[in-house]
């Protein structure tokens, strides 16, 4: 059962996609392969798939996700208003993110063991 399981695990830099059920991988579908075999995890969108998980080691990528939006944000001139509200939607999904790795992980247990 393992094995099996094991086939179906993908590692991204900013997830681990679980790559079970085809039908509902969003990549497959933004690429326009619904019958593939293996996820296309450069167009994985990871917030939105239900075979995406998070975990520690994936903490400090979102983490420089949100340091980078919030400097774009500030940098941004007031007249820019539609993309500022696109990068303010974007930088609430990545702390949203955050959040949820940190509940998962009250402790702070550092993703690896030095």
């Amino acid at each position: 059962m393992l094995a099996r399981r094991a086939k179906t695990l993908h590692l991204g830099a900013a997830n681990y996609c679980w790559f079970s059920d085809p039908a509902q991988a969003l990549c497959l579908k933004t690429a326009g392969t619904p019958q593939a075999e293996q996820p296309v995890l450069g167009l994985c969108e990871a917030t939105r798939c239900p075979q995406s998980t998070f975990h520690p080691v994936h903490r400090a990528i979102w983490q420089d996700a949100a340091e980078q939006h919030e400097r774009f944000l500030s940098d941004l001139p007031r007249s820019r208003t539609v993309e500022r509200r696109r990068l303010e939607q974007e930088l609430l999904r990545v702390k949203e993110v955050l959040s949820r790795i940190d509940e998962a992980n009250p402790e702070g247990i550092a993703a690896w063991d030095d």
